[in-house]
């Protein structure tokens, strides 16, 4: 199971220059929440929005938080393909940019597509229980289910070109077939994640630098690492990479 971390670095460090650069779409991705108006505050790098205060927005702050999070989840899904393209071109021995050219923009539209249709479940649900007044363990209980679904999304739709139902099916499938490899990754994202925020906070003084620092890094070095090793995961399926 470890050896999948070897194997990650490795490719990691083959590709840097490319892997940085094609992780340039994960700042923008993380930063542009920071600009809308929704209620949002920040933990270990990323947003999370305050529910509670979702009924105090207009409609044009609603306009807005739309448009920015479709933008937010585009860049996110083009770092995440651009990143699985990188694996992809490491097993097949093609050329990055060969693969870059042919399958880019088909598979980020296929994988925004999918985040896209959760996140509308997602709020329809959300929206639903707070005008009901009912307890949000609704939202909870679907997001959970849905970030299972999410996770080997994007190496389902790169690495084998499935389609978006069958992608989301098979994320759960091998997440329930290697259960481990799912909790070591969110161990290591974890352990990650929290070096890089305490790093902020013993360097930095001033929170705005503090959250600039944890986004570049995160955006620049942990995620596009986390994600490789993500990949290496889902390959672990095929005996003759493993």
């Amino acid at each position: 199971m470890f050896s999948t971390i070897t194997n990650s670095l490795q490719v990691y460090a083959k590709y840097l220059t490319m892997v940085v650069f094609f992780s340039i779409p994960f700042v923008i991705a993380l930063m542009l929440p920071y600009l809308s108006p929704a209620p949002v505050f920040s933990a270990l790098g990323g947003y999370f929005l305050r529910s509670g205060s979702l009924p105090e927005l207009k409609t044009a702050d609603m306009g807005i938080i739309l448009v920015l999070s479709v933008l937010s989840l585009f860049f996110l899904s083009l770092a995440l393909v651009a990143i699985n393209l990188v694996v992809k071109s490491s097993r097949t021995r093609t050329k990055v940019s060969a693969e870059a050219l042919r399958g880019l923009g088909k598979y980020t539209m296929v994988v925004l597509a999918i985040f896209v249709a959760v996140k509308v479940v997602e709020t329809l649900i959300l929206i639903y229980v707070l005008a009901t007044g009912a307890p949000e363990i609704p939202v909870l209980i679907f997001s959970f289910l849905a970030s299972i679904g999410l996770f080997y999304v994007a190496p389902a739709v790169v690495l084998e070109e499935k389609k978006p139902a069958p992608a989301f099916i098979s994320s759960y499938r091998h997440v329930l077939k290697k259960p481990l490899h799912f909790i070591m990754w969110l161990a290591v994202a974890f352990i990650l994640l929290a070096i890089v925020s305490l790093l902020s906070f013993s360097l930095f003084s001033e929170a705005g630098v503090r959250q600039g620092f944890i986004v570049l890094v995160n955006s620049l070095v942990v995620l596009p690492f986390l994600f490789i090793l993500q990949a290496q995961m889902y390959l672990a399926k095929y005996t003759i990479v493993r």
